[in-house]
């Protein structure tokens, strides 16, 4: 049985939060990654063998890009699940008895396992094409734009109690009727949107994270209050102050954007049915971060 979390749980926006590269949250708080012991938590197993933090931030100084993963909203979920299917993907080209290349160049190996395992796959026709266009409009779409305020308390694990009696007081004086501003001015720890009454502009709906915060923030009416949602490493309340609708492009002068879009679509399930079959063969568990 797989048990998967997420490890940085962030609603993100222009100004919603900057997260250092010293540090990833657990559903718990912050994992300091500089911490010996830090290091040593595991985050998933392929058969019997751990996957530690240690590995995944080594992994993430192995590239530019990579390393920037940490940095941003659920980017090392993202890297997570790149470093063990690196590492299946090794497994699976020695299994199959994949030579490997001359001088043991290893991103080399893993490109031609990769090659021998996923095929290109057929063509996209007009037909899928404006399947893929109609089924995924938001795409082919000014985005939906959402005016927010927020009201930000961070946490620790050990100021998570804190924290949250300071959010509550936030709340309750909302539900008495006190203005947001004033609200947002006394309790928001988050610098520039305090400054400006808790405002933090227009944001594009789809930048909002996780999937279950977005849910809820769409579902808020034009002035509405939500209620108190942890966001990453904070305890955050937010205002709809307005929204902007999207406004989608035709087919025909998208048309070459729905083909590729639809081609990559087939590529990343295919890519997807290819990591579900080795995680199963080679028994991988996600493990909840303590």
């Amino acid at each position: 049985m797989k048990m998967r979390m997420s490890l940085v749980p962030i609603l993100t926006g222009f100004l919603f939060l900057l997260i250092s590269a010293e540090s990833c949250l657990s559903a718990r708080g912050v994992i300091q990654l500089n911490d010996p012991e830090s290091q040593k938590i595991v985050l998933a197993r392929i058969g019997d063998t751990p996957v530690t933090v240690k590995e995944l931030v080594d992994f993430a100084k192995s590239s530019p890009t990579f390393y920037g993963f940490l940095q941003i909203p659920g980017g090392p979920d993202k890297l997570l699940k790149e470093l063990v299917m690196e590492k299946l993907l090794l497994l699976e080209g020695k299994d199959m008895k994949i030579p490997e290349p001359a001088g043991g160049n290893e991103s080399a190996y893993l490109l031609k396992v990769k090659k021998e395992l996923l095929p290109p796959p057929p063509p996209i026709n007009e037909k899928e094409a404006r399947k893929y266009y109609e089924t995924h409009l938001e795409e082919f779409s000014t985005p939906l734009l959402l005016h927010l305020s927020q009201v930000k308390v961070y946490f620790t694990e050990k100021t998570r109690k804190q924290a949250w009696n300071r959010i509550k007081k936030a709340l309750y004086e909302l539900e008495k009727g006190v203005p947001f501003e004033q609200v947002a001015e006394k309790y928001s720890e988050e610098p520039i949107s305090r400054s400006r009454g808790g405002d933090i502009g227009f944001v594009p709906s789809t930048s909002l994270e996780p999937d279950e915060v977005r849910e809820k923030i769409l579902k808020l009416k034009k002035g509405q209050v939500s209620d108190i949602l942890t966001i990453g490493n904070s305890f955050t309340i937010v205002k709809l102050k307005n929204r902007r609708e999207p406004i989608a492009d035709p087919f025909d002068r998208v048309k070459d954007l729905a083909f590729q879009k639809a081609q990559q679509a087939k590529q990343k399930e295919q890519l997807e049915r290819l990591r579900q079959r080795l995680e199963k063969k080679w028994h991988v568990v996600y493990v909840n971060v303590p």
